[in-house]
């Protein structure tokens, strides 16, 4: 009973990772020389507030280091202890303390029109998904995804296209058969154009292409 739930709640959570993607989308005199030294202490005072506020901003934000290091199993409290700030509750499922108990939290994210959340059941993370915070500059041609086949281990399709993808969600522990992650790359080709592999138990389950050329 509990592998069916868990295998219906991951597709629960591929829908709101297909809802995040779709919904998804800068020398003078010493009167002189006074009146020139004043607006520079002006300039650097405000230029440390900005610094601090800045920086106190991100201690509140989701930034991708942190999505990288949030893992399965982890509670509410140990990911808000990540983060530096609560998130906002989206969706409550079942009875609070029960094992079955599911809730989705979304938090601020780092990044222009990023967004994510993430999946608690029974008061541990079962899953993570973001949009727009990768950092990844890898490109995939038609011609390699072509190359790319069902079955292949991540090192081979990173083999193929040199690199490895955004990480849009994550499911399940590493190293398990059950763990799944759905990774997304650019595309070359029309505007727009990208790639998604996803893998379970490290093995690639599905690719989908729009827009290669």
């Amino acid at each position: 009973m509990k592998k069916f739930f868990k295998f219906g709640c991951l597709g629960f959570v591929a829908l709101i990772v297909l809802g995040i993607l779709s919904a998804a989308l800068f020398g003078g005199d010493e009167g002189d020389e006074k009146a020139s030294t004043e607006p520079k202490q002006e300039e650097t005072a405000t230029t440390k507030d900005t610094s601090k506020s800045d920086s106190k901003e991100k201690k509140g934000v989701l930034t991708e280091e942190k999505f990288k290091q949030i893992k399965d199993g982890m509670t509410y409290e140990e990911v808000v202890k990540i983060v530096g700030s609560e998130g906002s509750l989206m969706s409550e499922t079942g009875e609070k303390d029960s094992e079955f108990h599911t809730v989705i939290y979304e938090f601020k994210t780092d990044g222009f029109l990023s967004n994510a959340n993430m999946t608690f059941q029974g008061g541990k993370l079962v899953n993570k998904a973001q949009f727009g915070m990768g950092s990844s500059d890898v490109k995939v041609t038609l011609e390699q995804f072509n190359k790319i086949e069902n079955g292949m281990t991540l090192e081979e399709v990173i083999d193929i296209v040199g690199g490895e993808g955004e990480i849009i969600s994550e499911t399940g522990e590493e190293g398990t058969d059950l763990h799944t992650v759905m990774y997304s790359y650019q595309g070359k080709g029309s505007l727009g154009a990208n790639v998604s592999l996803m893998f379970q138990g490290n093995k690639l389950q599905n690719k989908s292409q729009a827009g290669l050329e």
